[in-house]
């Protein structure tokens, strides 16, 4: 019964990594020609975001392998 439930934890937040990561993926509109501050803000605001979320992703990510390994040993 415990491999199975190190198995199902490890590609469940695997799976919950990879989607963090996919909402990273999506695209902003482009911008203007001359962008106005509060563009600005918004668009450093959003790459701030990203940065974050990818993190999250990778560590969510890494767990899940780690309860992948836990289920082996």
């Amino acid at each position: 019964m415990r491999p199975l439930l190190f198995a199902g934890l490890g590609i469940g937040f695997i799976l919950m990594g990879a989607g963090l990561y996919a909402l990273t993926l999506r695209k902003s509109k482009p911008a203007p020609a001359s962008p106005t501050k509060a563009q600005l803000r918004e668009a450093a605001a959003l790459a701030e975001e990203n940065k974050k979320m990818r993190l999250a992703a990778g560590g969510s990510a890494a767990l899940g392998v780690v309860f992948l390994l836990l289920m082996l040993f």
